[in-house]
Protein backbone atom coordinates (compact mmCIF):
# COMPACT_ATOMS: atom_id res chain seq x y z
CA UNK A 1 0.00 0.00 0.00
CA UNK A 2 1.38 3.20 -0.67
CA UNK A 3 -0.02 5.15 1.70
CA UNK A 4 -2.37 4.87 4.84
CA UNK A 5 -5.02 7.81 4.14
CA UNK A 6 -6.49 10.71 2.08
CA UNK A 7 -4.00 13.24 1.87
CA UNK A 8 -0.72 11.19 3.48
CA UNK A 9 0.68 9.67 -0.19
CA UNK A 10 4.55 10.26 0.21
CA UNK A 11 4.64 12.80 -2.83
CA UNK A 12 8.43 12.15 -3.92
CA UNK A 13 7.32 8.38 -4.71
CA UNK A 14 4.94 9.71 -7.44
CA UNK A 15 6.55 10.42 -11.17
CA UNK A 16 3.68 11.00 -13.34
CA UNK A 17 -0.20 11.51 -12.75
CA UNK A 18 -0.60 7.86 -13.74
CA UNK A 19 1.10 7.68 -10.61
CA UNK A 20 -1.14 9.88 -9.12
CA UNK A 21 -4.31 8.16 -9.87
CA UNK A 22 -3.46 4.52 -8.65
CA UNK A 23 -1.73 6.26 -5.31
CA UNK A 24 -5.63 8.27 -5.29
CA UNK A 25 -7.42 4.88 -5.62
CA UNK A 26 -5.60 3.02 -3.19
CA UNK A 27 -6.07 5.97 -0.49
CA UNK A 28 -9.97 7.16 -1.50
CA UNK A 29 -12.98 5.85 -0.82
CA UNK A 30 -14.19 3.47 -3.26
CA UNK A 31 -17.57 5.27 -4.16
CA UNK A 32 -15.97 8.69 -3.89
CA UNK A 33 -12.92 7.50 -6.09
CA UNK A 34 -15.41 5.89 -9.10
CA UNK A 35 -17.67 9.34 -8.99
CA UNK A 36 -14.38 11.32 -9.95
CA UNK A 37 -12.53 8.34 -12.18
CA UNK A 38 -16.29 7.04 -14.31
CA UNK A 39 -18.24 8.10 -17.39
CA UNK A 40 -21.69 7.76 -19.12
CA UNK A 41 -22.79 3.78 -20.21
CA UNK A 42 -19.89 1.93 -21.19
CA UNK A 43 -16.87 4.80 -20.48
CA UNK A 44 -15.74 4.77 -24.56
CA UNK A 45 -15.99 8.25 -24.89
CA UNK A 46 -13.32 8.95 -22.05
CA UNK A 47 -11.05 6.09 -22.54
CA UNK A 48 -10.91 7.83 -26.41
CA UNK A 49 -10.30 11.36 -25.04
CA UNK A 50 -6.98 9.60 -23.45
CA UNK A 51 -6.28 7.00 -26.59
CA UNK A 52 -7.21 10.03 -29.26
CA UNK A 53 -2.99 11.46 -27.65
CA UNK A 54 -1.31 8.35 -29.45
CA UNK A 55 -2.82 9.20 -32.61
CA UNK A 56 -0.98 12.30 -32.74
CA UNK A 57 2.88 12.69 -33.55
CA UNK A 58 5.49 15.11 -32.35
CA UNK A 59 8.44 15.22 -34.73
CA UNK A 60 11.03 16.91 -33.16
CA UNK A 61 13.00 19.44 -35.00
CA UNK A 62 16.76 19.42 -34.32
CA UNK A 63 19.56 22.34 -33.87
CA UNK A 64 17.48 25.04 -32.61
CA UNK A 65 18.52 26.76 -29.46
CA UNK A 66 16.05 25.68 -26.45
CA UNK A 67 18.44 27.30 -23.97
CA UNK A 68 15.70 29.35 -22.71
CA UNK A 69 12.01 27.73 -23.29
CA UNK A 70 9.50 29.98 -22.45
CA UNK A 71 5.94 28.50 -21.71
CA UNK A 72 4.23 31.23 -20.57
CA UNK A 73 0.96 32.60 -21.88
CA UNK A 74 -0.92 35.54 -21.85
CA UNK A 75 -5.17 36.06 -22.16
CA UNK A 76 -6.10 39.75 -21.45
CA UNK A 77 -9.20 39.27 -22.96
CA UNK A 78 -10.44 36.59 -20.34
CA UNK A 79 -8.96 38.03 -17.52
CA UNK A 80 -6.09 36.30 -17.20
CA UNK A 81 -3.23 38.81 -18.10
CA UNK A 82 -0.11 36.36 -17.23
CA UNK A 83 -0.29 32.49 -16.56
CA UNK A 84 3.19 30.20 -15.99
CA UNK A 85 1.64 28.53 -19.16
CA UNK A 86 -1.70 27.94 -21.19
CA UNK A 87 -2.84 25.59 -18.59
CA UNK A 88 -6.24 25.78 -16.20
CA UNK A 89 -7.81 23.38 -13.36
CA UNK A 90 -11.08 22.66 -15.33
CA UNK A 91 -14.06 22.83 -12.87
CA UNK A 92 -14.58 19.53 -10.94
CA UNK A 93 -17.40 19.67 -8.46
CA UNK A 94 -17.33 18.34 -5.02
CA UNK A 95 -13.51 18.43 -4.39
CA UNK A 96 -13.71 17.94 -0.72
CA UNK A 97 -14.75 14.80 -0.81
CA UNK A 98 -11.19 14.11 -2.86
CA UNK A 99 -9.24 15.75 0.79
CA UNK A 100 -10.85 17.87 3.45
CA UNK A 101 -9.07 21.17 1.70
CA UNK A 102 -11.41 20.66 -1.09
CA UNK A 103 -11.84 24.17 -3.29
CA UNK A 104 -9.54 26.41 -1.54
CA UNK A 105 -6.40 24.07 -1.35
CA UNK A 106 -6.69 23.37 -5.32
CA UNK A 107 -7.40 26.77 -6.31
CA UNK A 108 -4.23 28.22 -3.53
CA UNK A 109 -2.34 25.47 -5.70
CA UNK A 110 -2.89 26.60 -8.69
CA UNK A 111 -2.28 30.16 -7.86
CA UNK A 112 1.18 29.43 -6.30
CA UNK A 113 2.03 27.74 -9.74
CA UNK A 114 0.40 30.48 -11.94
CA UNK A 115 -1.84 28.39 -13.54
CA UNK A 116 -5.37 28.86 -14.08
CA UNK A 117 -8.59 28.15 -11.30
CA UNK A 118 -11.72 27.49 -12.63
CA UNK A 119 -14.15 26.90 -9.59
CA UNK A 120 -17.43 24.84 -10.44
CA UNK A 121 -21.00 25.59 -9.71
CA UNK A 122 -21.06 22.26 -7.61
CA UNK A 123 -18.05 23.32 -5.19
CA UNK A 124 -18.32 21.95 -1.71
CA UNK A 125 -17.18 25.88 -0.86
CA UNK A 126 -18.66 29.14 -1.69
CA UNK A 127 -17.38 30.62 -4.14
CA UNK A 128 -16.69 33.72 -1.76
CA UNK A 129 -14.59 31.36 0.16
CA UNK A 130 -12.40 29.92 -2.81
CA UNK A 131 -11.35 33.37 -3.71
CA UNK A 132 -10.94 34.46 0.12
CA UNK A 133 -8.38 31.55 0.01
CA UNK A 134 -6.91 33.23 -3.44
CA UNK A 135 -6.73 36.79 -1.89
CA UNK A 136 -4.95 35.93 1.26
CA UNK A 137 -2.12 33.74 -0.79
CA UNK A 138 -1.78 36.91 -2.58
CA UNK A 139 -1.11 39.02 0.50
CA UNK A 140 0.89 36.89 2.30
CA UNK A 141 3.20 35.59 -0.78
CA UNK A 142 6.87 36.54 -0.50
CA UNK A 143 8.19 38.18 -3.92
CA UNK A 144 11.06 36.37 -5.20
CA UNK A 145 13.08 36.21 -8.55
CA UNK A 146 10.50 34.34 -10.51
CA UNK A 147 7.74 35.74 -8.36
CA UNK A 148 6.87 39.11 -10.19
CA UNK A 149 3.32 38.68 -11.34
CA UNK A 150 0.55 38.27 -9.37
CA UNK A 151 -1.46 34.62 -9.41
CA UNK A 152 -4.19 34.75 -11.82
CA UNK A 153 -7.51 35.54 -10.81
CA UNK A 154 -10.33 32.49 -11.00
CA UNK A 155 -13.00 31.56 -13.95
CA UNK A 156 -16.36 30.03 -12.48
CA UNK A 157 -18.48 27.68 -14.29
CA UNK A 158 -22.00 27.76 -14.62
CA UNK A 159 -25.15 25.66 -15.39
CA UNK A 160 -28.28 27.95 -16.22
CA UNK A 161 -30.88 27.41 -13.45
CA UNK A 162 -34.83 27.56 -14.82
CA UNK A 163 -35.23 29.95 -12.32
CA UNK A 164 -33.00 33.08 -13.67
CA UNK A 165 -32.89 34.67 -10.56
CA UNK A 166 -30.93 31.96 -8.66
CA UNK A 167 -28.47 32.26 -11.82
CA UNK A 168 -28.22 36.08 -11.74
CA UNK A 169 -27.90 35.95 -8.24
CA UNK A 170 -25.02 33.58 -8.38
CA UNK A 171 -23.49 35.24 -11.33
CA UNK A 172 -23.58 38.80 -8.88
CA UNK A 173 -22.01 36.70 -5.97
CA UNK A 174 -19.45 35.51 -8.33
CA UNK A 175 -18.43 38.87 -9.93
CA UNK A 176 -17.84 40.55 -6.29
CA UNK A 177 -15.81 37.69 -5.06
CA UNK A 178 -13.75 38.82 -7.78
CA UNK A 179 -14.28 36.38 -10.74
CA UNK A 180 -12.53 37.30 -13.70
CA UNK A 181 -14.94 35.31 -16.62
CA UNK A 182 -17.68 32.79 -16.66
CA UNK A 183 -17.54 29.00 -18.52
CA UNK A 184 -21.40 28.47 -19.04
CA UNK A 185 -21.68 24.59 -19.92
CA UNK A 186 -24.08 23.71 -22.48
CA UNK A 187 -23.16 19.90 -22.48
CA UNK A 188 -25.36 18.74 -19.95
CA UNK A 189 -29.46 19.93 -20.14
CA UNK A 190 -29.65 16.29 -18.50
CA UNK A 191 -27.32 14.34 -16.32
CA UNK A 192 -25.50 11.23 -18.58
CA UNK A 193 -25.87 7.82 -17.10
CA UNK A 194 -23.02 7.25 -15.12
CA UNK A 195 -23.49 3.57 -14.19
CA UNK A 196 -20.85 3.60 -11.24
CA UNK A 197 -22.45 5.87 -9.34
CA UNK A 198 -26.03 4.14 -10.18
CA UNK A 199 -24.09 0.86 -8.82
CA UNK A 200 -22.45 2.33 -5.81
CA UNK A 201 -25.69 3.94 -4.60
CA UNK A 202 -23.67 7.17 -4.70
CA UNK A 203 -24.79 10.04 -1.95
CA UNK A 204 -22.44 12.73 -1.02
CA UNK A 205 -21.07 12.15 2.24
CA UNK A 206 -22.95 13.11 5.91
CA UNK A 207 -21.72 17.26 6.16
CA UNK A 208 -21.11 17.84 2.95
CA UNK A 209 -23.22 20.03 0.83
CA UNK A 210 -23.48 21.96 -2.62
CA UNK A 211 -22.79 25.66 -1.07
CA UNK A 212 -23.15 28.03 -4.11
CA UNK A 213 -26.70 26.60 -4.68
CA UNK A 214 -28.43 27.26 -1.77
CA UNK A 215 -31.56 28.12 -3.19
CA UNK A 216 -31.87 24.51 -4.43
CA UNK A 217 -31.67 22.92 -1.03
CA UNK A 218 -34.74 24.72 -0.14
CA UNK A 219 -37.35 21.63 0.22
CA UNK A 220 -39.92 22.97 -2.33
CA UNK A 221 -37.43 23.86 -5.20
CA UNK A 222 -35.39 20.92 -4.86
CA UNK A 223 -38.06 18.60 -4.50
CA UNK A 224 -39.33 20.06 -7.78
CA UNK A 225 -36.35 20.13 -9.64
CA UNK A 226 -35.06 17.36 -8.90
CA UNK A 227 -38.17 14.99 -9.76
CA UNK A 228 -37.96 16.77 -13.10
CA UNK A 229 -34.59 15.85 -13.47
CA UNK A 230 -35.20 12.83 -12.40
CA UNK A 231 -38.27 12.16 -15.09
CA UNK A 232 -37.07 13.68 -17.64
CA UNK A 233 -33.79 11.40 -17.35
CA UNK A 234 -35.84 8.43 -16.10
CA UNK A 235 -39.50 8.99 -17.72
CA UNK A 236 -40.42 5.39 -17.34
CA UNK A 237 -40.13 4.95 -13.57
CA UNK A 238 -42.28 8.14 -12.69
CA UNK A 239 -44.68 7.00 -10.52
CA UNK A 240 -44.03 7.94 -6.89
CA UNK A 241 -45.27 6.94 -3.22
CA UNK A 242 -44.22 9.05 -0.38
CA UNK A 243 -41.17 7.50 1.35
CA UNK A 244 -38.45 9.94 3.78
CA UNK A 245 -34.71 9.61 3.10
CA UNK A 246 -31.85 11.50 4.24
CA UNK A 247 -30.01 13.28 1.39
CA UNK A 248 -26.63 14.69 2.54
CA UNK A 249 -26.89 17.65 0.16
CA UNK A 250 -29.83 19.29 1.66
CA UNK A 251 -30.88 17.02 4.82
CA UNK A 252 -33.96 15.27 5.58
CA UNK A 253 -36.01 15.36 2.41
CA UNK A 254 -39.33 13.44 0.75
CA UNK A 255 -38.60 11.27 -2.07
CA UNK A 256 -41.92 10.25 -3.37
CA UNK A 257 -41.04 7.01 -5.32
CA UNK A 258 -43.32 4.12 -5.89
CA UNK A 259 -41.85 1.13 -3.95
CA UNK A 260 -42.18 -0.78 -6.73
CA UNK A 261 -39.21 1.74 -8.87
CA UNK A 262 -35.94 -0.45 -9.29
CA UNK A 263 -32.98 0.44 -7.22
CA UNK A 264 -31.13 1.56 -9.96
CA UNK A 265 -33.85 4.36 -10.97
CA UNK A 266 -33.88 5.42 -7.15
CA UNK A 267 -30.13 5.67 -7.39
CA UNK A 268 -30.36 7.75 -10.31
CA UNK A 269 -32.81 9.72 -8.85
CA UNK A 270 -30.45 10.69 -6.09
CA UNK A 271 -28.09 11.30 -8.63
CA UNK A 272 -30.66 13.53 -10.38
CA UNK A 273 -31.63 15.78 -7.49
CA UNK A 274 -27.93 17.19 -6.95
CA UNK A 275 -28.79 18.76 -10.40
CA UNK A 276 -32.40 20.01 -9.49
CA UNK A 277 -33.39 23.07 -11.02
CA UNK A 278 -31.29 23.39 -14.30
CA UNK A 279 -32.40 24.39 -17.65
CA UNK A 280 -33.19 21.49 -19.76
CA UNK A 281 -35.07 23.98 -21.96
CA UNK A 282 -31.99 26.31 -22.75
CA UNK A 283 -31.45 27.27 -26.12
CA UNK A 284 -29.43 30.10 -28.01
CA UNK A 285 -30.88 32.85 -26.95
CA UNK A 286 -29.74 32.31 -23.76
CA UNK A 287 -26.40 34.08 -24.93
CA UNK A 288 -28.33 37.56 -25.05
CA UNK A 289 -29.86 37.44 -21.26
CA UNK A 290 -26.55 36.21 -19.85
CA UNK A 291 -25.06 39.36 -21.73
CA UNK A 292 -27.31 42.03 -19.83
CA UNK A 293 -27.02 40.90 -16.73
CA UNK A 294 -22.75 40.28 -16.73
CA UNK A 295 -20.35 42.48 -19.24
CA UNK A 296 -17.41 39.86 -17.78
CA UNK A 297 -15.99 37.16 -20.70
CA UNK A 298 -18.56 34.52 -21.59
CA UNK A 299 -16.90 31.07 -22.65
CA UNK A 300 -19.47 28.13 -24.12
CA UNK A 301 -17.96 24.83 -22.19
CA UNK A 302 -19.00 21.33 -24.08
CA UNK A 303 -18.69 22.08 -27.51
CA UNK A 304 -17.61 19.62 -30.12
CA UNK A 305 -19.57 20.73 -33.24
CA UNK A 306 -17.94 23.16 -36.27
CA UNK A 307 -22.01 24.41 -36.79
CA UNK A 308 -21.98 24.93 -32.82
CA UNK A 309 -18.99 26.78 -32.60
CA UNK A 310 -19.53 28.70 -35.64
CA UNK A 311 -22.85 30.06 -34.14
CA UNK A 312 -21.76 30.55 -30.65
CA UNK A 313 -18.97 33.16 -32.30
CA UNK A 314 -21.73 34.63 -34.46
CA UNK A 315 -23.73 35.31 -31.35
CA UNK A 316 -20.59 37.29 -29.78
CA UNK A 317 -19.16 34.41 -27.31
CA UNK A 318 -16.07 35.87 -25.69
CA UNK A 319 -14.44 31.98 -26.19
CA UNK A 320 -15.24 28.44 -26.84
CA UNK A 321 -14.36 25.24 -24.34
CA UNK A 322 -14.00 22.25 -26.40
CA UNK A 323 -15.30 19.21 -23.75
CA UNK A 324 -17.56 16.14 -24.01
CA UNK A 325 -17.56 16.49 -19.77
CA UNK A 326 -14.69 14.07 -19.28
CA UNK A 327 -16.92 11.60 -21.10
CA UNK A 328 -19.69 11.93 -18.62
CA UNK A 329 -22.52 12.97 -20.47
CA UNK A 330 -23.36 11.70 -23.97
CA UNK A 331 -21.11 7.94 -24.74
CA UNK A 332 -20.62 7.78 -28.35
CA UNK A 333 -19.53 11.63 -28.36
CA UNK A 334 -16.07 12.51 -30.34
CA UNK A 335 -12.51 12.41 -28.36
CA UNK A 336 -12.23 15.84 -28.04
CA UNK A 337 -9.21 16.08 -29.55
CA UNK A 338 -10.45 14.82 -32.67
CA UNK A 339 -13.60 18.11 -32.21
CA UNK A 340 -10.79 20.31 -31.40
CA UNK A 341 -10.17 20.92 -35.22
CA UNK A 342 -14.04 21.44 -35.93
CA UNK A 343 -14.39 23.91 -33.58
CA UNK A 344 -11.47 26.22 -34.74
CA UNK A 345 -12.72 25.21 -37.85
CA UNK A 346 -16.24 26.89 -37.34
CA UNK A 347 -14.97 29.78 -35.09
CA UNK A 348 -12.48 30.46 -38.36
CA UNK A 349 -15.42 30.78 -40.18
CA UNK A 350 -17.75 32.64 -37.67
CA UNK A 351 -15.10 35.26 -37.50
CA UNK A 352 -14.19 35.83 -41.31
CA UNK A 353 -18.37 36.17 -42.48
CA UNK A 354 -18.64 38.43 -39.13
CA UNK A 355 -15.71 40.76 -41.10
CA UNK A 356 -16.86 40.30 -44.28
CA UNK A 357 -20.78 41.89 -43.05
CA UNK A 358 -19.17 44.51 -41.14
CA UNK A 359 -17.21 46.14 -43.21
CA UNK A 360 -17.41 49.60 -41.41
CA UNK A 361 -15.78 48.06 -38.49
CA UNK A 362 -12.48 48.80 -39.18
CA UNK A 363 -10.60 46.53 -36.95
CA UNK A 364 -10.76 43.00 -37.76
CA UNK A 365 -12.42 40.43 -35.38
CA UNK A 366 -10.42 39.14 -32.91
CA UNK A 367 -9.39 35.55 -32.47
CA UNK A 368 -11.74 33.45 -30.72
CA UNK A 369 -9.39 31.35 -27.58
CA UNK A 370 -10.81 28.22 -28.16
CA UNK A 371 -9.96 26.16 -24.36
CA UNK A 372 -9.65 22.17 -24.45
CA UNK A 373 -10.30 19.43 -22.02
CA UNK A 374 -10.41 15.42 -22.11
CA UNK A 375 -7.61 13.02 -20.95
CA UNK A 376 -4.77 15.68 -20.40
CA UNK A 377 -2.35 13.25 -18.72
CA UNK A 378 1.06 14.13 -20.03
CA UNK A 379 2.73 17.44 -20.84
CA UNK A 380 3.35 16.33 -24.50
CA UNK A 381 -0.87 16.09 -24.64
CA UNK A 382 -0.86 19.74 -23.61
CA UNK A 383 2.10 20.37 -26.38
CA UNK A 384 -0.36 17.73 -28.83
CA UNK A 385 -3.63 20.17 -28.37
CA UNK A 386 -1.59 23.29 -28.48
CA UNK A 387 0.18 22.29 -31.41
CA UNK A 388 -3.39 21.39 -33.02
CA UNK A 389 -4.45 24.68 -32.61
CA UNK A 390 -6.27 25.11 -28.76
CA UNK A 391 -4.80 28.61 -26.70
CA UNK A 392 -5.45 27.01 -23.50
CA UNK A 393 -5.60 23.75 -22.07
CA UNK A 394 -7.56 22.61 -19.13
CA UNK A 395 -6.76 19.19 -17.05
CA UNK A 396 -9.72 17.92 -14.27
CA UNK A 397 -9.21 14.47 -12.89
CA UNK A 398 -5.41 15.13 -12.06
CA UNK A 399 -6.29 17.73 -10.31
CA UNK A 400 -8.55 14.98 -7.92
CA UNK A 401 -6.09 12.72 -7.72
CA UNK A 402 -3.37 15.54 -6.33
CA UNK A 403 -5.69 16.39 -3.80
CA UNK A 404 -6.26 13.47 -2.23
CA UNK A 405 -2.86 12.28 -2.27
CA UNK A 406 -1.62 15.80 -0.83
CA UNK A 407 -3.98 18.40 -0.53
CA UNK A 408 -2.27 21.63 -1.65
CA UNK A 409 0.79 20.43 -2.25
CA UNK A 410 -0.48 17.02 -4.05
CA UNK A 411 -2.04 19.51 -6.34
CA UNK A 412 1.30 21.39 -6.57
CA UNK A 413 2.92 18.48 -7.35
CA UNK A 414 0.94 17.53 -10.09
CA UNK A 415 0.98 20.96 -11.96
CA UNK A 416 4.88 20.80 -10.99
CA UNK A 417 4.74 17.56 -13.45
CA UNK A 418 2.97 18.97 -16.19
CA UNK A 419 4.62 21.70 -16.49
CA UNK A 420 8.43 19.91 -16.35
CA UNK A 421 6.72 17.77 -19.35
CA UNK A 422 5.42 20.42 -20.70
CA UNK A 423 8.49 22.18 -21.19
CA UNK A 424 10.61 19.20 -21.99
CA UNK A 425 8.52 18.28 -24.52
CA UNK A 426 8.36 22.08 -25.86
CA UNK A 427 12.29 22.36 -25.72
CA UNK A 428 12.63 18.93 -27.88
CA UNK A 429 10.24 20.14 -30.68
CA UNK A 430 12.07 23.00 -31.01
CA UNK A 431 9.52 25.48 -30.02
CA UNK A 432 11.80 28.27 -27.95
CA UNK A 433 7.59 29.86 -27.18
CA UNK A 434 4.30 28.68 -26.72
CA UNK A 435 2.31 31.84 -26.41
CA UNK A 436 2.77 33.53 -29.88
CA UNK A 437 0.52 31.21 -31.77
CA UNK A 438 4.04 30.40 -33.79
CA UNK A 439 4.49 28.42 -36.76
CA UNK A 440 7.19 26.43 -35.08
CA UNK A 441 4.43 25.40 -32.69
CA UNK A 442 1.91 24.53 -35.47
CA UNK A 443 4.73 22.52 -37.67
CA UNK A 444 5.56 19.63 -35.10
CA UNK A 445 2.25 17.54 -34.96
CA UNK A 446 1.25 14.89 -36.98
CA UNK A 447 -2.61 13.34 -37.13
CA UNK A 448 -2.91 9.89 -37.96
CA UNK A 449 -3.26 10.11 -42.11
CA UNK A 450 -1.69 13.33 -42.39
CA UNK A 451 1.48 14.13 -44.22
CA UNK A 452 4.03 14.75 -41.53
CA UNK A 453 5.47 18.60 -40.73
CA UNK A 454 8.57 20.01 -42.05
CA UNK A 455 7.45 19.11 -45.63
CA UNK A 456 7.34 22.43 -48.29
CA UNK A 457 3.70 21.83 -49.46
CA UNK A 458 3.31 22.87 -52.87
CA UNK A 459 0.60 25.54 -53.18
CA UNK A 460 -2.30 23.98 -55.15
Amino acid sequence: AMAASVGEVDLDALVNLDDFERAARAVMDKQDFDYFAGAAESETTMRANAAAFSDVTLWPRCLVDVSDVDISASFPELGLPRLAAPLIAAPVAMQKMAHPGGEPAAARACAKSRVGYCASQQATTRVETIAEALETFSHHRHPSEEDIFPPPPMWFQLYVFEDRSMTKTLIERAEKAGVAAFAVTVDAPVLGRRERDVRNKFAMRAGMKLENVGGVSSEKTSEKASEQAFVSSNANNAVYANDTRLSAAHGPTVVRRRATVSAPSRAQKEIARRVGGRDASLTWSFLEWIKSVTNKPIILKGVTRRDDAAKAVKMGVDALWVSNHGGRQLDGAPATLDALPEVIAGAKEASATRRNDDVSAKKKRKHVPVIFDGGVRRGADVLKALALGADLVAFGRPLVWGLACGGEEGVGRVIEVLLDELKTAAALCGVQKLDDRNALLADVAQRRGDPPPGQKRSRL
